[in-house]
């Protein structure tokens, strides 16, 4: 008694062997994308918890701002001078708040933010660290911190006089703005008189989590 036994052709075990090596790179395919896809979540995580971090130092830093204002209005027998740490009655224009537009060709004056004679610049790219900011104490469960420096928009560190320019706005209108433009007839700035008080600029550093550093500046007048 004869079996005959059915032979396939080299061409199909050669079929079964394309696909398993499609297979395999088909799979190698899917860890690849699995990869990116983790490191993709990842990152955005990070990116949105940066931006976290910079929304609560940017939020702490307009607490800061309030209490130098505060400040401005508890000691008006004190603008006319330096009083540091925190105020300085002129306008510091060669002052540079971050340490980072600073050159060899235009040295300019640092705030000594951390008590650490500038370390945050390039040692030999400023003037000098001789300015000192006030420090804001933190809210009950702030892990931010926050301080402030304030110029007063004066040319000397004495009252305002003819020969102590300080910016201001022209005419203050009678409802406390100033006033823009020319008044006309029965508006609010055509009685209005010369304002007697400076401009005064804010400059805040907050720091926080992750090394976040936020820099905010506002002029504010009264």
């Amino acid at each position: 008694m004869f079996i005959a036994l059915e032979s396939k052709p080299a061409s199909a075990r050669r079929q079964r062997g394309m696909s398993l090596l499609f297979a395999l790179l088909a799979l190698a395919a899917l860890s690849l994308a699995g990869v990116a896809l983790v490191r993709s979540v990842n990152t955005s995580s990070q990116v949105i918890g940066n931006l976290g971090f910079k929304q609560d130092a940017t939020s702490a830093g307009s607490r800061a701002t309030e209490t130098a204002v505060a400040w401005l209005k508890a000691n008006p027998a004190l603008l006319d001078s330096d009083s540091p740490p925190g105020y300085y009655a002129t306008s510091l224009e060669s002052m540079d708040p971050t340490g980072r537009t600073t050159t060899d060709l235009n040295k300019l004056g640092l705030i000594n933010w951390d008590s650490d004679g500038c370390a945050y610049a390039v040692a030999g790219t400023f003037a000098n660290c001789s300015l000192l900011p006030k420090e804001v104490p933190p809210a009950a469960g702030d892990t931010t911190s926050s301080k402030y420096l304030i110029s007063r928009l004066c040319e000397k560190a004495e009252a305002m006089s003819g020969t102590n320019i300080c910016a201001k706005p022209a005419m203050l209108s009678s409802s406390g703005q100033p006033c823009k433009g020319v008044p006309t007839p029965g508006s609010a700035c055509w009685f209005a008189k010369p304002v007697t008080v400076p401009y005064y600029r804010i400059i805040v550093r907050t720091t926080g989590a992750r090394n976040t550093v936020s820099y905010t500046e506002t002029i504010v007048h009264f």
